[in-house]
């Protein structure tokens, strides 16, 4: 809840390690110990990072072992954390082939969704959805993927080298007119400010294959993790939002409000300075969402304030 201090977004904390045998086990008892410890009282409360920070790690930890009917094994140290997409043509390891198609805010419909619908009967295959709103096409012979790459990319459903890379890790809540907590759009605006994004890219100079990580809410429940994005709008009133920035590609960090009350139609004011000055002055491989945390935000409000238009 905006300007809330007690509702707040929260990274994952590891409680231990699991065989992959057990692993429906472990979520069953996680769920259990959510369904009945979690806040009912108050719905601003009743997601499972309040339980878990409320209690501590370690009680949770314990109470969910009541339910899985024995301890978790030491967490066991992990590679340093990628975003993987997913899209494109891979290789499933058993001699199949799976691809991943980008679909805008998962809005699926008309021509597109009549022609899944075909190739997904034709050829009887297996279909995932990813958190990101896209959909993944597996089990598929290569005998299949030429016809299958034509008839998709015909109904808009395109590889991923022919989509922008802003729009292929950008998300979006449904909002208006769908969603009765929505404050503002979000699924309806994304499309919008995503080419003005790539505007302002042009604008400054930035390539075209670089990239930010954008997410965009209707209100800040966060249903499209603006709080983990490099860049994210979050609904705080008729055509506003609240900026957020600071997280980072592989979306491992937390992002921090920017700047309150920002009108959709003064997006190029605040964002356009950013774009420019991280061009210039970030280091190498530096994401925006880094160059944001290095420079701190009172500087970034500075640079807003002070710009005078970058390279035409």
């Amino acid at each position: 809840t905006h300007r809330m201090e007690s509702t707040f977004a929260r990274l994952a904390e590891p409680i231990g390690y699991v065989p992959k045998e057990d692993i429906l086990y472990a979520v069953k008892a996680i769920v259990v110990t959510q369904r009945e410890h979690g806040r009912r009282d108050d719905r601003k409360y009743s997601r499972m990072k309040y339980l878990i920070s409320s209690w501590g790690i370690e009680k949770f930890r314990d109470v969910v072992e009541q339910y899985y009917g024995k301890k978790f094994e030491p967490s066991r140290d992990l590679p340093e954390w990628e975003f993987k997409s997913y899209l494109g043509w891979h290789e499933q390891g058993d001699g199949a082939w799976f691809c991943g198609l980008h679909v805008d805010s998962g809005r699926v419909g008309g021509m597109m969704k009549k022609t899944l619908r075909e190739v997904i009967e034709k050829y009887k295959i297996d279909v995932r959805i990813t958190p990101n709103q896209n959909i993944v096409l597996c089990d598929i012979k290569t005998e299949w993927k030429r016809p299958i790459t034509t008839v998709l990319s015909q109904a808009g459903l395109l590889q991923p080298e022919f989509v922008d890379p802003l729009n292929q890790t950008a998300m979006a809540c449904p909002a208006f007119p769908l969603c009765p907590l929505a404050i503002t759009e979000a699924e309806r605006g994304i499309p919008s400010i995503l080419k003005r994004v790539r505007a302002m890219f042009e604008k400054v100079g930035l390539e075209y294959d670089e990239s930010v990580v954008i997410r965009v809410t209707g209100c800040p429940n966060g249903c499209a993790r603006p709080y983990m994005a490099e860049l994210g709008l979050v609904g705080d009133g008729p055509n506003s939002y609240q900026v957020w920035l600071g997280g980072t590609p592989n979306q491992t960090q937390i992002a921090r409000s920017f700047m309150d009350k920002v009108k959709v139609h003064d997006l190029e004011k605040v964002f356009e300075p950013l774009f420019y000055h991280w061009k210039v002055e970030r280091q190498t491989k530096e994401s925006f969402g880094e160059f944001s945390t290095r420079m701190g935000f009172e500087k970034l409000k500075e640079l807003i304030d002070t710009y005078k238009g970058g390279p035409q």
